[in-house]
């Protein structure tokens, strides 16, 4: 096993056409009544203005002065509680193909000898994004704890290849050709604070500032894995997204190199001559101590750099009208063959979340609330999420508009732009609010000048309770709430300017995951609930959606006590558009059926006349009933090949039988 030095000090952290059988009883179609449509022909109330380039270095070292000198304390600078929190972010895309009105399913899809492959389930046909396990039809790569293992496979027959210690938790990875990019929150360095605030007695006391990893490994002798290049970043990795050998990465990152001045004992007199020091170092603070700083490590022969410098330069970074916080978010463009930093642009706010689409980044950012509010158990009102758009090119991005839509986001299922419009979907409280008085919405913008113009709104979805999942294909939107029960609403999008509720279904519990199926069906995973809202396990439900004013659920398939991985991430789930065979993991909370396994993959035969489960493939390649849980499915030469923390198994896909197994090295 060959394995990589990393340069980090401390410990790497883990920071998705038959006769349609009778509707089952129990179950109400209506037209949605309650959601009300809403024309909007201008932006959204209190949308955030466009973001405010800097023309140079010395404009944004003001700018930070300034607003750092009126937040500055005996303890330096207050970081919390003070800014807005951005909630969601996008990376990116390029030469996306062209969405089409159709539902389709947007799985990795590529050649392989005779045979087609299904691999990483992605939102958008193009964009890829990273995942755990990654094939190309000849290889399949995997991550379990830290090692990444390289697996042939020849047929229906696999070969574990080489190994290679990453150094670092991931579980995002891509391939590219002969290379493997691993990209993670890949440890901390350490910043000694001031001298006087060093406690003798317990030792030296150190602020961690976190940093990204991204590690090339050439696998092209696939028996003997090399450590070529990695890219140090000061920041924390929140997503990345790969097309056409561009990689897109997205990082936020604080401020660094100050060594704050703290208090000498108690008193005002102490706080206030520590404030004066700090405020000193704030007046006399550099450009890179706001802008994060990037590290290329050559290891060919003997390691040495080969770059480095601040990530972003001053007229590529942005800010809002509204002071947002001094973390950069910052949108960085690497060239995966070999990893160099080709542009980077970037604005002062933070973020989590990422969405992709063809042709765009889409940036948003919830608007601060008063903590008082949360403190004293009252219902934030008011909210909005900015959103900043990007426009995309082949190996950068530029800022472009910017504009606002009420409440929060689920995730990167909640925006998708289609026909030169971005639809949102949003709920008017986060989902750790649990109150009667939500709503959600569905808000179509548009692109005018460097503005995000809201054209067009409809509101009033799931009263009192939340977004569960979103899916959005060609000029239709699909939105699940839930409290008690599961609301399925179908939104029209055709008319941007009057988007409305076209049905409504409600059923007892809710899809976490929304998935097409032919052109007249949608699939929803999730979990079966009793009136109540008290969740049972696992459901799959199968809704017939060709008349969009009388949306029914046509069949469905439950696992008492069961859950599955697909409820939080999409990138669990497989499924054939050719033969309906679809694949996701699960586990159950009691040993199920006697003879059973407790967790494994459900295999379903799903088509638009029904769900029919085959069965479920399990990893326990020695018989010793302790079952492997299984977190991703791949299609590969007409076999179904599963994938643990234990190995990778090749299975028949009409019956199940295993035909061949390799395990890791644990």
């Amino acid at each position: 096993m060959r394995r990589i030095i990393t340069i980090t000090v401390g410990a790497a952290l883990a920071l998705s056409a038959c006769a349609l059988p009778a509707r089952p009883s129990g179950m109400t179609t209506q037209l949605g009544s309650t959601p009300s449509t809403t024309v909007v022909k201008t932006s959204y109330p209190s949308a955030v203005g466009a973001l405010q380039p800097f023309d140079a270095c010395d404009d944004l070292l003001d700018w930070t002065i300034e607003h750092a000198l009126d937040r500055v304390g005996p303890y330096g600078l207050d970081t919390y509680g003070a800014y807005p929190v951005l909630d969601e972010v996008f990376a990116d895309s390029e030469g996306a193909l062209e969405q089409s009105t159709a539902p389709r399913s947007p799985t990795t899809t590529a050649a392989s000898g005779d045979g087609k492959v299904l691999g990483t389930n992605l939102q958008e046909i193009g964009v890829d994004e990273p995942d755990l396990v990654k094939t190309d039809g000849r290889h399949i790569v995997a991550v379990s704890g830290n090692t990444l293992y390289i697996v042939s496979i020849d047929g229906d027959r696999l070969k574990l290849r080489g190994t290679i210690d990453l150094g670092f938790w991931t579980q995002d990875l891509f391939l590219d050709g002969d290379r493997v990019i691993a990209i993670a929150n890949g440890g901390y360095d350490v910043m000694p604070l001031a001298e006087d605030s060093i406690d003798r007695e317990f030792g030296v006391v150190a602020m961690p500032t976190p940093v990204v990893s991204v590690v090339e490994i050439d696998i092209s002798d696939s028996r003997d894995p090399e450590l070529r290049r990695t890219l140090r970043i000061d920041g924390r990795y929140l997503s990345s997204r790969m097309v056409n050998g561009a990689i897109r990465l997205v990082v936020s990152s604080g401020y660094n190199g100050f060594a704050w001045a703290y208090p000498e004992g108690g008193g005002l007199r102490a706080e206030r001559e520590a404030e004066g020091r700090n405020r000193e170092i704030i007046e006399n603070s550099k450009v890179e101590n706001w802008l994060p700083y990037y590290v290329i490590t050559d290891h060919e022969g003997r390691d040495r750099i080969t770059e480095e410098g601040t990530l972003l330069a001053c007229n590529r970074t942005t800010h809002p009208d509204e002071f947002s916080g001094f973390n950069t978010l910052s949108l960085v463009t690497l060239d995966s063959s070999k990893l160099s930093v080709v542009d980077t642009t970037g604005v002062f706010a933070d973020g989590e979340i990422v969405y992709s689409s063809g042709n765009a980044t889409y940036v948003a950012t919830n608007r601060w609330v008063d903590p008082i509010v949360f403190e004293r158990g009252e219902r934030p009102v008011g909210t909005a999420t900015m959103i900043h758009k990007f426009a995309l090119f082949d190996r950068g991005a530029d800022y472009r508009a910017s504009g606002a839509v009420p409440g929060y986001m689920l995730s990167q299922w909640s925006m998708s732009e289609y026909d030169g419009y971005l639809r949102v979907a949003s709920t008017d409280t986060p989902e750790w609010w649990d109150g009667p008085e939500s709503e959600s919405m569905v808000t179509v913008l548009a692109t005018a000048g460097d503005e995000l113009r809201t054209v067009g709104s409809v509101d009033g979805l799931g009263r009192g309770e939340r977004i569960y999942s979103v899916r959005f294909f060609g000029d239709m939107g699909y939105v699940v709430t839930f409290r008690q029960v599961d609301p399925l609403y179908v939104t029209a999008l055709s008319n941007p300017e009057r988007p409305q509720v076209r049905g409504e279904l409600k059923i007892p519990g809710y899809s976490a995951y929304l998935h097409p199926v032919g052109d007249d069906a949608l699939l929803g995973v999730g979990q079966d609930a009793d009136l109540d809202g008290r969740t049972l396990g696992l459901q799959a439900s199968l809704f017939d959606i060709s008349d969009p004013d009388e949306p029914a659920r046509i069949d469905r398939y439950t696992m008492e006590n069961g859950h599955s991985e697909l409820e939080w991430d999409h990138h669990a789930f497989l499924h054939d558009p050719t033969t309906g065979m679809t694949v996701f993991p699960y586990e159950r909370w009691d040993e199920g059926k006697a003879g059973s396994s407790p967790t494994g993959a459900l295999v379903l035969t799903v088509t638009e006349d029904g769900i029919r489960e085959t069965g479920v493939v399990s990893h326990d390649p020695d018989g010793s009933k302790w079952w492997m849980p299984i977190r991703r499915s791949l299609l590969i030469n007409g076999n179904l090949v599963t994938v643990s923390e234990a190995g990778v198994m090749v299975s028949d896909a009409d019956s199940l039988r295993t035909i061949d197994w390799v395990g890791f090295n644990r």
